[in-house]
């Protein structure tokens, strides 16, 4: 059986099951709010080249999507922000921040100032756009994402990225669980093994975000006001006091 193949008869059983999780009450949405970021996810070589042990398949549509994105954001000044995973210590013999984890992967491949896990050439951040280096699957863990974006009074997180199963997903739970609209974009998400990215949208889609094309969430970037119109009004207060 192909991985198309496969794809294929997942979405059809999706399809089916669909009307199954909206009987029950699943498949809710939560809808985009009107100041969003986009927060790509380990879009790093290990992850978007060939030849790591954490390559991921499918950046021939991934790349041109998040590039999409990014082109939207930036001509809107929507806040672009990344994630890559990278570990000070290595040696598993040593005391290291990998943890427990690196039992299970081999974590001991992300050095911290590696190539592994530099952001993407193809999807380069901008000079004034952050970098958070996670030690966990999702983005939020131990970082200080919510942080960063409670403090531009951000409301919708438009989720990129991989993997579907791992990092994209726990980064959706935990921005719906910090009171964030995760938004995932359908075409900008992948992983390793056949069959994986369908399931985990499905799934996502039912409980913890909303799956949507990245058509949609650009119309959705290219229809907001410029970003700086909607700032909240405790920076023009803010900006009194300092001139006053």
């Amino acid at each position: 059986m192909t991985d198309q193949t496969l794809n294929d008869l997942l979405n059809q059983a999706f399809a089916q099951n669909a009307d199954f999780y909206a009987g029950r009450g699943f498949q809710r949405r939560v809808g985009y709010g009107t100041r969003p970021a986009i927060v790509h996810i380990d879009m790093a070589n290990a992850w978007t080249r060939e030849g790591h042990q954490f390559t991921c398949e499918g950046m021939d549509t991934i790349i041109p999507a998040c590039q999409q994105l990014n082109d939207a954001a930036r001509a809107k000044g929507v806040p672009v922000i990344y994630t890559t995973t990278a570990y000070e210590v290595t040696d598993v013999s040593k005391p290291n921040d990998m943890g427990l984890w690196v039992h299970k992967i081999p974590l001991e491949t992300l050095a911290v100032g590696s190539e592994a896990v530099e952001i993407d050439s193809r999807v380069a951040p901008a000079a004034d756009e952050i970098v958070i280096t996670k030690k966990r699957a999702s983005g939020f863990a131990g970082t200080n994402l919510a942080q960063i974006l409670r403090a531009a009074q951000i409301d919708t997180v438009i989720l990129t990225g991989v993997t579907a199963c791992g990092c994209v997903r726990h980064s959706a739970e935990d921005a719906m669980a910090e009171g964030f609209r995760p938004i995932i974009a359908r075409e900008a998400v992948g992983d390793r093994v056949a069959g994986v990215v369908a399931w985990n949208l499905f799934d996502m889609d039912a409980k913890f975000g909303d799956v949507e094309a990245v058509e949609d969430i650009v119309n959705y970037l290219n229809a907001l006001p410029p970003f700086e119109e909607t700032t909240p009004t405790f920076k023009n207060a803010f900006t009194a006091t300092v001139n006053a």
